[in-house]
């Protein structure tokens, strides 16, 4: 588990970090370093703790769990993406900021598009999404 230094650390570095791509680039880098560090029982411990699933139901993956406490002091339950948010019948609150994850994404065969499933053509991109708490419930006269 993330330990309270660390998370703190993490905190006041996070201003600094999060200016433009580079920002960015280099504030993933520092969480995946930390997490990298914690072993497959200490990233399940958190995700025991916390439980956070998807907009769908899905829960997240020990390692996406980790990776979003280590960004906020927010206690996340359901998250997902604006898009998500809004099929769900909710919307981001104006001036919120999203968290960021980790998706995996198949790559496709050049010669007739189908996935190809083996494991080590699995690539991965960050999304951002957002808790419940930073949604709210779309107004009937905004859902027109």
């Amino acid at each position: 588990m993330l330990s309270e230094e660390k998370k703190q650390q993490f905190r006041q570095d996070l201003p600094r970090l999060a200016s433009g791509k580079a920002g960015k680039k280099e504030k993933i880098i520092r969480i995946r370093k930390t997490l990298s560090e914690m072993s497959e029982e200490q990233r399940q411990a958190v995700a025991d703790k916390f439980g956070i699933v998807t907009v769908e139901g899905h829960l997240l993956t020990p390692h996406n769990q980790c990776f979003l406490v280590a960004q906020s002091e927010i206690n996340f339950s359901i998250v997902g993406g604006f898009q998500q948010w809004k099929k769900a019948g909710r919307i981001v609150r104006k001036g919120e900021h999203g968290f960021l994850i980790f998706v995996p994404s198949k790559a496709k065969q050049e010669d007739n598009s189908e996935m190809i499933s083996d494991d080590e053509n699995i690539h991965f991109f960050t999304a951002t999404v957002f808790d419940i708490s930073q949604t709210e419930v779309i107004a009937k006269s905004e859902a027109a």
